[in-house]
């Protein structure tokens, strides 16, 4: 994935995160999803075009596979909201979303020989997941912990990827650091949550 695509990746997780959180309205994010999903969808007809023509197919598909899986989830955000339509549908497509990253995350660390990659998408199967959970299940819970992963996710996958050369050792680090601060700021939420509930007597 290009440095150009992780850095406008980042806002678009950004904003997606923070309206997850609610800090802002839906409807704000469309523009935002419609221009980078449509941006990226249109950016993986080309790496296919190229596959075909080319003996070696695999990195100009797997990359083309990136690319799309990530736009139809933006374009599906940016549809969905203008439609107000119900979540669910893009929740389970969210659901089977961390099969094909998955795959992704083998294909790098094995036949693309590209470790870096590897790390971003498995931090992305993490990802999708959270998305999934929160789209179809009401508590808001869930949203908030999809929102904070995503903020979070919006740098350390995507901004700061696409800034900095960055070896796969750190990256590594980056995500498990990451991911320790997004369970404990969830956990403290939680229990915040349950501190300000009107005792019963």
């Amino acid at each position: 994935m290009s440095s150009l695509a992780l850095s406008f990746g980042g806002a678009v997780l950004l904003v997606n995160g923070v309206t997850f959180i609610g800090v802002i309205q839906p409807r704000s994010e469309i523009p935002i999803n419609l221009l980078a999903g449509g941006t990226l969808f249109l950016a993986a007809i080309p790496m296919v075009w190229t596959s075909i023509e080319s003996s070696d197919t695999s990195a100009s598909l797997y990359s083309a596979v990136g690319f799309a899986l990530f736009g139809f989830t933006y374009l599906g955000v940016a549809l969905g909201t203008s439609l107000s339509a119900d979540n669910r549908g893009l929740g389970v497509y969210c659901g089977w979303a961390p099969v094909i990253a998955g795959l992704l995350v083998y294909v790098n660390a094995t036949t693309l020989s590209d470790p870096t990659l590897s790390v971003l998408w498995a931090s992305w199967v993490l990802l999708f997941v959270a998305f999934c959970i929160a789209l179809t299940r009401t508590a808001t819970f869930w949203s908030y912990a999809a929102g904070v992963l995503a903020v979070y996710q919006a740098f350390s996958t995507a901004t700061i990827p696409a800034l900095l050369l960055i070896h796969e050792s750190p990256l590594a680090l980056i995500q498990i650091a990451g991911a320790l601060i997004c369970v404990i700021a969830l956990f403290r939420r939680q229990n915040q949550s349950k501190s300000l509930e009107p005792q019963r007597s």
